[in-house]
């Protein structure tokens, strides 16, 4: 039988009530409080019974401070006089018991009980509050920008839309309990000058939601990432898992437990924890960032296929299966081509395949070789589809340096419903075409790197292209 139990408790800060009859129910169930931790409480085993808890602020608490002030310490004496015991504290959060049956309250006064409450929201969570809305508000620009200008990228990305779920909920929270709290204390004002304490309102049924939608949210976004096959990205991903986010946490733990320990005084406590965050941060990204890099120089994540040398790095000599391939299209009689198959991004709304054909790099007259490759939309909801099409029709900026555009072609001998040519104003007419058909978007590019192969796409050519990339299986 287990004589401990950790619980992740989503009580809003000013949630007095709420906390107490929730304590109340555990003990009765026959587990007291006995820490608050960073992220959940923690509570032993006891004979079940009946107690009474007290829920009490102290503004001036840090939970940087290296032990309970003279002024607390009097505080919990009082408190012990009179038959109250101090079940955990966490910063100004103070949590009593008592097992008398009707035991005389701490906190008697409503007005100085409001004013205490106040003033720890005012000294931790109103300030805290105001710096998530900042980051929620910035970082939700920044995903409203990118959506705009590449939305194709942000809706075939789960990490995208797992970020703008989060941020969103984010955001909702604060303005729910920031609203909530301002509301609850002008009415609680008002009735404690009639002498009487009102009870808050809690947010835990909304808290719960949003936290079983951002764990279903990161599990879909782990699930696309390990079901990806990409071994780089599983690799950056455990290492972010397993490395960063653990490592970041308990190493910034230890510092601050460490001043506790040195009898360090908050202000200095917190100045080096958060420098010592950012700097173990930074450290941590650079050390996955350059472990990656290296390891991808290397070609251990090429598994078992086969790699070449050049330059000093390593490449991987890809032979994936394509649906289209030059030999398909040409007479050709070079049998080194590197065949390649990348499924970009994929979600329930959109997915990004990028498939390509090319000779090495190493390879004799490298520039004269033909060159094929092909990148898909998926369009598996038919309301983007306008909006995808659009997207790439127009994916060259203003100012962009090269003055790309696409314009209309003969959509019939490709079997697609709209067909577009790239042009540039010097060069005029390329060999790269958008072709649309009913649920997926082809951008295609016959090509060489040298002006000594050029390749007319014939009709036939074209019609192979709609069936095996238009209407066939990828």
């Amino acid at each position: 039988m287990r004589e401990k139990k950790r619980r992740m408790e989503t009580f809003s800060v000013h949630d007095r009530s709420g906390m107490e009859r929730h304590l109340v129910q555990m003990a009765e169930k026959g587990w007291l409080l006995e820490k608050i931790g960073q992220f959940c409480w923690t509570y032993r085993r006891i004979e079940p019974q009946t107690l009474t808890f007290c829920v009490c602020y102290f503004p001036k608490a840090s939970q940087f401070d290296p032990g309970p002030s003279e002024e607390q310490r009097t505080f919990y004496d009082f408190c012990a006089h009179t038959g109250w015991t101090l079940a955990a504290a966490n910063a100004q959060l103070q949590i009593f018991y008592n097992e008398r049956p009707a035991p005389v309250p701490i906190e008697t006064d409503p007005v100085t009980e409001l004013d205490a409450i106040h003033r720890t929201m005012k000294r931790s969570f109103l300030p805290s509050q105001l710096v998530l809305l900042a980051l929620g508000l910035l970082n939700g620009g920044m995903l409203v920008y990118r959506l705009l200008n590449d939305p194709i990228g942000v809706l075939s990305s789960a990490g995208y839309l797992v970020s703008g779920l989060c941020w969103t909920l984010l955001l909702l929270l604060i303005g729910i309990e920031v609203t909530g709290y301002l509301l609850w204390h002008r009415k609680a004002a008002q009735a404690a000058e009639r002498g009487e304490f009102l009870e808050s309102k809690s947010h835990r049924g909304f808290q719960i939601f949003c936290l079983i939608l951002v764990l279903l949210g990161v599990g879909y976004y782990l699930g696309t990432i390990f079901l990806s096959g990409d071994q780089q990205n599983i690799a950056i991903t455990i290492a972010m898992l397993c490395c960063y986010g653990p490592g970041l946490f308990f190493l910034v733990i230890g510092i601050k437990g460490l001043m506790k320990r040195e009898k360090a005084p908050a202000k200095v406590n917190r100045v080096v924890t958060l420098v010592g965050s950012c700097v173990i941060g930074m450290m941590l990204i650079g050390l996955i960032t350059g472990g990656i890099m290296g390891a991808a120089a290397r070609g251990w994540f090429a598994g078992e296929r086969e790699t070449y040398e050049y330059y000093g790095e390593t490449l991987v000599l890809y032979q994936d299966e394509l649906p289209l391939t030059i030999e398909d299209l040409l007479d050709v009689d070079y049998d080194g081509y590197i065949r390649e198959r990348r499924q970009e991004d994929e979600t329930f709304l959109l997915a990004r395949l990028v498939m390509r054909e090319s000779p090495r790099y190493d390879a004799e007259h490298y520039k004269d070789i033909p060159q094929l490759s092909y990148n898909i939309v998926l369009v598996k909801l038919p309301a983007l589809y306008s909006l995808c099409r659009d997207t790439l029709l127009n994916q060259w900026p203003d100012d962009w340096y090269w003055d790309y555009s696409y314009v209309p072609t003969d959509a019939a001998p490709w079997g697609a419903q709209e067909a577009y040519r790239q042009t540039e104003a010097e060069h005029g007419l390329l060999n790269r075409y958008l072709l649309c058909y009913p649920d997926r978007i082809v951008e295609i590019t016959f090509s060489s790197d040298s002006d000594s192969f050029d390749w007319n796409v014939t009709p036939e050519q074209m019609a192979l292209v709609g069936e095996r990339l238009g209407r066939g299986p990828l």
